[in-house]
């Protein structure tokens, strides 16, 4: 996706059943939801990517235990960027209790800053817009960190990082709007101070965090934010990743990938690399 004007400059799919998951895939997105999370800690006053945002071990939200990837050393002196770059869960979590946080924030952080989850995007293909629904108990937990009843696709994660670092909310389009009349959806954006803090802890996300390995190598303004999601049924977590580079954002999902880096970072890469 192309940042600057919602335009998909391009998309693929690598099944073989011929769904476009890229457009209409409904799975959770992993840790790559914690760009979306982090904007809704920062827009409601909670936190900044230098506030304090401590990464325990271990930490329980109405009666269910969350936990870090392993080998995850505790910081109990990290900033949200830190626990950006790290993709410490647990430091997420600690946060989403704070006031005036309920369970509609993550909801609406996504709806009215993001334009997901509103079934309103008119790519001039069939797509799926996202999903992040209003809810309590353990499941708004585990949707601040991708899991839960989140459900996203690549389509929605590339405009997701296309929104973090500018600020704007542009749909994305596959097929140009003037050729049809299509009125393309709307959202309101980030503020700019939102969306700067967005695009560093990206940055560090891809220079000294999770996705460095992946990212090393690109030249130009790079960001990134690694995931991997649990799916039921599956000994191996889902990969996924998102990044940019300049003036181009994309984002993949490998199934049972496992790490974010480790299988779908390099296609990013490979993406970015090509499209700069």
């Amino acid at each position: 996706v192309r940042p600057s004007t919602g335009e998909v400059l391009a998309v693929a799919n690598n099944r073989a059943d011929g769904f476009n998951a890229a457009f209409q895939g409904r799975v959770a997105p992993g840790s790559t939801m914690k760009i979306i999370t982090a904007a809704m800690l920062i827009d409601n006053g909670v936190s900044s990517m230098n506030g304090p945002a401590p990464c325990p071990p271990d930490a329980m939200w109405q009666g269910q235990t969350f936990k870090n990837l392993t080998d995850m050393k505790p910081d109990p002196g990290a900033t949200l960027a830190d626990d950006f770059l790290r993709s410490c869960n647990t430091g997420f979590i600690k946060l989403i209790d704070e006031e005036p946080l309920d369970d509609a924030s993550l909801t609406q952080e996504a709806q009215e800053r993001f334009g997901l989850g509103r079934d309103d995007w008119q790519t001039g293909i069939v797509s799926f817009d996202g999903s992040v629904p209003a809810v309590e108990g353990p499941d708004r937990a585990a949707g601040a960190i991708g899991q839960g009843q989140v459900q996203m696709n690549p389509l929605n994660m590339a405009s997701v990082t296309a929104t973090a670092i500018t600020g704007e909310f542009r749909q994305p389009y596959l097929v140009p709007p003037e050729l049809d009349g299509r009125r393309l959806a709307t959202a309101k954006g980030l503020p700019q101070s939102t969306a700067s803090q967005l695009r560093q802890m990206m940055r560090l996300t891809a220079t000294r965090g999770t996705a460095m390995n992946a990212m090393s190598g690109l030249r130009g303004d790079i960001g990134a934010k690694t995931g991997s999601a649990e799916v039921d049924g599956q000994t191996t977590s889902n990969s996924w990743f998102t990044g940019f580079r300049d003036d181009v954002a994309a984002a993949a999902m490998t199934e049972e990938g496992g790490h974010g880096g480790d299988a779908a970072g390099p296609i990013v890469a490979d993406v970015l690399r090509a499209g700069g």
